[in-house]
């Protein structure tokens, strides 16, 4: 017989297209400098059109439609496509991962993809990363040391304590050589957020683990497109928050 738990998650699955693709609504809205919640229905960014009922079934209106709006085939953001699908595969990989783990460990680990990846998308676009995710991070990761067995809130405070210290000593070192930003302070409070969430003992590998992915990424970049783009900067919020998601699922597996 089903439990309500596994319930719960099979309607996650069938849910996280959807929210994927009410957040990118919100992301794209907050790039264009417009309203969050206006207009209320969904319309194409060209041509002004309502987008039909029909036409918002997450992934698969994107595939049917060619990821082109219906009506002047203006395409439409990469955001959508990409959160829809990140939530879902995201949600997956969470409990086909953490199967034989408690329910509460994989709900948990599946509301953090779905913070970290629209996170990630916000910093690529807007290159930064705002105290509006970065707090909230940091409070539930205090707050589950305080709260949940597998880890002990002196762990968590420790880690936020040595996230900190560390990104933001290479933060100033690196201003001060350089003469120019390396490591942003939203950089640096979403590394100590992380830490008070996964303990200090797993926060140098957390680091590693993002600053390795960082420079695997720029060697490709300077190898495809040239040394050129080596020197142009770029968001280290995804690989910190890639990096954390699995080492977090390592901490409590």
């Amino acid at each position: 017989m089903i439990s309500s738990g596994e319930i719960f998650l099979l309607l996650l699955i069938v849910s996280a297209p959807f929210f994927g693709s009410f957040i990118s609504t919100l992301l794209i809205r907050v790039e264009r400098k417009k309203p969050i919640l206006k207009p209320v229905f969904s319309t194409c960014s060209d041509c002004g059109h309502q987008i039909l009922l029909m036409h918002k079934i997450p992934i698969l209106s994107h595939l049917v439609l060619k990821g082109a709006c219906y009506r002047c085939k203006t395409p439409f953001s990469y955001t959508y496509i990409t959160l829809e699908t990140g939530f879902l595969l995201s949600s997956v990989i969470a409990i086909l991962v953490l199967f034989n783990e408690t329910f509460d460990k994989i709900v948990f680990t599946i509301f953090l993809a779905w913070i970290f990846l629209p996170l990630s998308i916000f910093d690529i676009q807007q290159q930064r990363l705002p105290d509006l995710a970065t707090i909230p991070i940091a409070c539930a990761g205090l707050l589950q040391g305080y709260l949940l067995p597998y880890v002990t809130f002196f762990d968590c405070l420790l880690g936020f304590i040595l996230g900190f210290v560390l990104s933001a000593a290479v933060s100033i070192l690196y201003s001060k050589i350089r003469r120019q930003t390396g490591l942003g302070w939203g950089d640096v409070k979403l590394i100590a957020a992380i830490g008070a969430l996964i303990g200090w003992q797993l926060v140098p590998w957390f680091i590693f683990l993002a600053s390795t992915a960082a420079m695997i990424y720029v060697i490709l970049q300077m190898i495809i497109y040239g040394k050129q783009a080596g020197k142009e900067r770029i968001p280290f919020g995804p690989f910190l928050c890639g990096s954390s998601w699995l080492v977090w699922i390592y901490s409590i597996s």
